[in-house]
């Protein structure tokens, strides 16, 4: 599709320098000449209005409207266009000005400007965040353009057209005005250029309407400086925009619309919301970008973003080449040229807030995924991956320097039988309570210490100190835990056992695994000797028991009800002879639960 509109151009472009370079030869008499240059004209006004009516009548949305008021706008543009023709070649007069044919060529701009406007309403860009910003760095960009545009344009013809000795008679202002025109369309096409990812659904049809538009200006120009110098006749070789303009304009129109795919999420499609779940399958590990490579998109939209500038830097260089010339710059170019600088300089502050927002934004992001990947999402605590870097931290602080320090790995006992009985938000709910309590029971000790949620119902504990100072704090945590809860109206008692040992154990330098094992060796120790314990390994490496409630009894009343309740009914009550956190042996009734 693009090596055919490609062709096309070349081909189009072709016959018009054919048309051109014949009729300003000289090779024909000036009749033919003249002839030949209108029909030229003609036939490519003829063609810019059948091919947009036609590629209209053939899309929808933005890509029909622009294209129709484009149509409409180059029908009433090659009606006047036959005037013109009508008086120099058919009449062999010269041309009344101002005359009907001005009414055709002064129609064109209308039309096309609603068409340009049509495309801009349609930008994607206008419905993203943030689009307020985006609106006014695309409006001062725009102004920016045209700024820089007018400075150009008044620099090299219209200045000298304002001060020429007709600029007070009607034919001068209306030469004037073709010009005028022309830059606020080429102005419109520029702003377009310049709003993010709008050329990636335009971007051929843009840049095909902005070489059409810029030949007509030139054209345009010409005719005003030619009018204002009182020159008698405007050279056939002027008039080579205005015939290679409505060529341009006419291929922008049989332009291809670009297609929305899944690698450009401006324009790919929403997708359908899932009505189910379903398993997924991976489609396997994706290809990183490699240095080298860019972002899609990315080199078109420094494109967009650098066109504003380069046009001031034209500008600058026509301020410059007046000023060498001349030896003076014209107060007019100067003070515009000025107030383009003073637009870009807002654009830059602008562009500096908007970054320094998103930097903080970026900054505050950071911090948040940093702390989701060290700490548990359900109680707060650190996760795993977390208490690793602590664990391997005071293992090399010990081996280097001999710190003291203990691991405390504590399992909350029979915990599944909280989310079987009365459902997994209430356990949920329960870890929240109970690792508040853990928190707060380290905390409490002398020296502290790091808790984490290892997994499910197990917890971590690194505390900087001696076994003895451990095993204290392992006590208070199995006190802690155990203190009743109120559970969806059942007062519930957990049991803990933990396990716990010292860095000093090992005669040869500790690792991480070595730790996590013995305390796992010691907890499981724990859960064998009754549950609601705590085992420790001496410095030794003897295993001992420090600390045991399975004698005391613990409250597990599933029902919360109270001892009246339990009375009540019967085996299904309080049963003081069940470990914290065993489950009840009425469960295997069935006792009502709360869904």
């Amino acid at each position: 599709m693009a090596n055919s509109l490609r062709k096309r151009v070349i081909a189009s472009l072709g016959a018009v320098a054919l048309v051109v370079a014949l009729a300003s030869s000289g090779l024909l008499p000036d009749a033919a000449s003249v002839a030949l240059d209108d029909a030229g004209q003609l036939a490519g006004g003829i063609a810019a209005t059948v091919v947009c009516w036609r590629t209209g009548g053939r899309r929808s949305g933005a890509q029909r409207r622009w294209r129709l008021l484009m149509a409409a706008g180059m029908a009433c543009w090659t009606g006047g266009m036959v005037i013109w023709a009508l008086y120099r070649s058919v009449l062999d007069v010269p041309l009344p000005s101002p005359s009907y044919a001005d009414i055709g060529f002064f129609l064109f701009p209308i039309f096309a400007v609603p068409a340009l406007l049509s495309v801009m309403r349609r930008a994607p860009h206008r419905t993203e965040s943030g689009s307020s910003y985006q609106w006014l760095t695309s409006v001062l960009d725009g102004l920016v353009v045209v700024g820089s545009l007018f400075v150009i344009s008044w620099a090299t013809v219209l200045g000298q057209v304002a001060r020429s000795d007709r600029s007070d008679s009607l034919q001068f202002l209306i030469a004037l005005m073709y010009p005028i025109t022309d830059l606020v369309l080429l102005a419109m096409v520029g702003l377009l250029a310049v709003i993010p990812r709008v050329l990636r659904r335009y971007r051929a049809q843009l840049t095909l309407l902005g070489g059409g538009l810029t030949s007509l200006a030139v054209s345009d120009s010409l005719y005003a400086y030619l009018v204002a110098s009182g020159a008698d006749e405007m050279p056939l070789i002027a008039d080579a925009g205005f015939i290679a303009g409505p060529v341009l304009i006419a291929l922008a129109a049989s332009a291809p619309s670009v297609v929305a795919t899944s690698t450009d999420p401006e324009f790919a499609p929403t997708p359908a919301p899932i009505r189910s779940p379903a398993p997924i399958r991976s489609p396997g590990p994706t290809r990183p970008l490699e240095p080298t490579e860019s972002l899609p998109g990315s080199g078109h939209d420094r494109t967009q973003l650098l066109v504003p500038y380069a046009l001031m830097a034209l500008t600058g260089v026509a301020v410059a080449l007046q000023r060498f010339t001349n030896g003076t710059v014209d107060p007019v170019v100067f003070g515009l040229f000025l107030g383009v600088i003073v637009l870009a300089v807002v654009r830059q502050v602008m562009t500096l807030v908007q970054n320094d927002a998103l930097l903080r934004t970026l900054y505050s992001t950071q911090n948040e995924l940093t702390y989701r990947a060290h700490h548990d999402g359900l109680t707060g605590l650190l996760n795993r991956s977390a208490f690793d870097e602590h664990l391997a931290a005071a293992i090399e602080r010990h081996n280097d320097n001999g710190d003291v320090g203990v691991l405390l790995l504590v399992d909350l006992d029979d915990f599944k039988a909280i989310n079987d009985r009365l459902g997994h938000g209430a356990g949920d709910r329960s870890l929240k309570t109970l690792s508040g309590r853990l928190v707060d029971s380290v905390n409490a000790g002398e020296h502290g210490g790091v808790v984490a949620r290892f997994g499910g119902d197990e917890f971590t504990v690194l505390i900087p100190a001696s076994i003895d100072a451990g095993c204290t704090t392992a006590r208070s945590i199995v006190d802690s835990l155990r203190e009743p809860q109120d559970i969806e109206g059942h007062v519930v008692s957990i049991g803990a056992s933990v396990g716990v040992v010292e860095l000093d154990v090992f005669e040869h330098s500790v690792t991480a695994d070595a730790l996590l094992r013995n305390a796992d060796r010691a907890m499981y120790e724990a859960k064998k000797n009754g549950k609601a314990g705590v085992f420790a390994y001496d410095s030794d490496g003897t295993l001992r028991m420090v600390y045991n409630l399975s004698v005391q009894g613990a409250p597990f009343d599933w029902f919360g009800h109270g001892r009246a309740a339990a009375d009540a009914q019967g085996s299904r009550g309080t049963s003081p002879n069940i470990v914290a956190g065993e489950p009840d042996p009425a469960r295997l009734i069935g006792p009502p639960t709360r869904t």
